[in-house]
């Protein structure tokens, strides 16, 4: 196990190296950063010189991605090129919206995907079966940005309108000060805000859970252990609780854990639409800023969560299924 774990962060460490290489190249190639500034009639030569030396764009490109990796590693992240702001800090006071996001959508998508996925694979073919997998295919094929368009319009204002009660918020998230609200007052107010955009990531989670966990339930169901279990007239509750639900999770094992280590990147477009102040949209703003200490941060915090997460679920496999082994 151990050797298994140190080859998997060694084959880690190589990709994190590829990835930033490639991501620095593109925003080194995206333009400018300080274009703004050049074409300020109003600031000196000298001063934009100065402006340019301070982040080291007159710098080669091997020098600028050696000088950034170092200092990424170190804990040194940089400056944003858009103010004076250090990078580790912008990142940071967006992390707890996001985090709050993402684990909303990914408890609704547990919570409900797998025990769907688990109950059609139960009763295979029925009506409930056929419908659930139409929705599945329908949530896949929907864009995000169209489904949180239609909860806007639909769970929001339409509803509002019908109701003359305001029940979810369309944008934003709700204030850190409360003012005299009670706690219970507090709570509703949390989940009027969050309630659409974690629907919004959670409809393509609990999807890809459905599908995934009917598809590997089935096979469990019809293997031969558990046609041996059934046969010793062991109660069915039992035989799909005990024998069949701990290897058909194998494989919603690694749904989950990308799901975790990529929750910045699935609440891009969503916190963008409904204006959540999380690390998604702080990562679309760099992009079109091209602000690269900001963006290769986000990039390099999405591709280690990644790597960590996978090699999570590749230790939890031993756990679920004791015939794997990492030799």
């Amino acid at each position: 196990m151990g050797a298994y774990i140190t080859r998997r962060l060694v084959y880690g460490v190589v990709t994190l190296i590829a990835l930033s290489i490639i991501v620095f190249a593109l925003m080194h190639m995206a333009g400018d950063p300080l274009q703004r500034l050049k074409f300020n009639p109003r600031l000196t030569d000298e001063y934009k010189d100065t402006v340019t030396a301070f982040y080291g764009l007159d710098q080669g490109f091997w020098v600028q991605y050696w000088k950034w990796l170092t200092g990424f590693v170190t804990g040194d992240w940089g400056i944003s090129f858009q103010g004076t702001q250090e990078v580790w800090g912008l990142v940071t006071d967006r992390v707890p919206a996001t985090v709050r996001l993402g684990t909303t959508a990914l408890f609704l998508a547990i919570t409900i995907g797998i025990p769907l996925g688990i109950y059609q694979a139960i009763r295979q073919y029925s009506f409930f079966d056929q419908l659930g997998t139409t929705a599945a295919f329908i949530g896949f094929s929907t864009p995000v940005f169209v489904i949180g368009v239609v909860l806007q319009v639909l769970l929001a204002l339409k509803l509002e309108q019908w109701t003359g009660v305001k029940f979810f918020f369309v944008v934003g998230m709700n204030e850190s000060s409360y003012g005299d609200l009670t706690t219970l007052a507090r709570i509703g107010d949390t989940i009027r805000h969050l309630f659409l955009p974690a629907t919004t990531i959670a409809i393509l989670s609990i999807a890809g859970y459905s599908r995934f966990q009917r598809a590997s339930m089935l096979e469990v169901l019809h293997s031969d252990y558990l046609r041996t279990a059934k046969a010793k007239g062991l109660p069915r509750r039992r035989v799909i609780a005990k024998h069949a639900l701990r290897n058909a999770l194998i494989p919603i094992v690694t749904l989950v854990s990308l799901d975790i280590a990529g929750l910045v990147g699935g609440a891009i477009i969503t916190e963008t639409i409904f204006g959540w102040p999380g690390v998604g949209r702080l990562y679309i703003t760099a992009i079109n800023q091209v602000d690269t200490p900001v963006v290769m941060a986000i990039v390099m915090v999405i591709g280690i969560g990644i790597v960590i997460m996978n090699l999570v679920a590749d230790i939890v496999y031993g756990f679920l299924d004791p015939r794997v082994r990492y030799d």
